[in-house]
């Protein structure tokens, strides 16, 4: 019997701005080609959703992919990078009890992204680009078919590293989580999530979706949307009886509440 080897050493690498790779990507190069196409993405994508600056990236699946970012004024990146192997994961079998349709599912299947803790919204996004679904803060919603697409191209460019897992990409006010679907993708924010709930969630959801055809959804998130019509609505308080007499003027007036314009909740 042949000795245990024993751990194996992390690949690390640096890819300048002038696209020079220093170190050893573990992939024969491919890996370090593929980041800057990668940083490009992300860092639009954290525009579109007023996020700030991409600071890192990180990719849970096969492997551990770490890749902090740093940025010239110029806007390109240089990207330090640390590839950790990972045991085999055993994936958990699920069982899906009872038939329904795609649709249902879908909203089954972002509201348990939703339940993570620290997860502001959830979304998803098919291989044409459509927003079937989103739950959560739903304003700005124009922008998540942007930012879906994008989340597929980075995910496609890292297909060997997340396929089992997902990918975070940080950014200066939050974190924008994206996970492979088939063909498609889930998008997700989150100000803090704990990798190991993602993971366990990530693969309910796959195991709900794997037997529907997500591109037959046909209902889709316009940047007009408003909350679901299927959502109960909020109870409204009793209003009072009026105040009468002129002491009591504009007494129980109440000034409008101003909505936010960003994706991500301040900290």
């Amino acid at each position: 019997m042949s000795a245990d080897p024993g751990p194996v050493d992390p690949a690390v690498f640096v890819v300048r701005p002038d696209g020079t790779v220093v170190g050893d990507d573990g992939a024969a190069g491919a890996l370090a080609a593929a980041l800057p196409h990668t940083g490009r993405l992300a860092r639009r994508m954290g525009e579109l959703v007023d996020a700030g600056d991409l600071r890192a990236l990180e990719a849970l699946g096969l492997a551990r992919l770490a890749v902090g970012v740093t940025w010239t004024p110029a806007g390109e990146g240089t990207y330090r990078a640390r590839v950790t192997p990972l045991e085999a994961r055993t994936v958990p079998t699920y069982t899906v009890v009872g038939a329904v349709d795609t649709s249902a599912a879908v909203t089954h299947c972002l509201t348990r992204i939703m339940s993570v803790e620290g997860v502001q919204w959830s979304s998803v996004v098919t291989a044409g680009s459509r927003v079937v679904a989103a739950l959560g803060d739903r304003e700005e919603l124009h922008h998540l078919a942007e930012v879906g697409n994008r989340m597929l191209g980075i995910l496609r460019s890292l297909e060997d590293r997340h396929t089992t897992g997902f990918i975070r990409l940080r950014f200066e006010r939050g974190d924008l989580i994206g996970a492979s679907l088939g063909r498609h993708a889930l998008v997700a924010c989150a100000i803090s999530a704990a990798d190991d709930a993602l993971v366990t969630t990530i693969d309910e959801v796959r195991a709900v979706l794997a037997g529907h055809d997500l591109s037959t959804v046909t209902s889709e998130i316009h940047r007009d949307a408003t909350e679901p019509a299927t959502e109960a609505a909020e109870p409204q308080p009793v209003t009072p009886p009026p105040l009468v007499g002129a002491r009591f003027a504009g007494a129980g007036e109440r000034a409008p509440r101003t909505r936010r314009r960003s994706l991500f909740r301040s900290r």
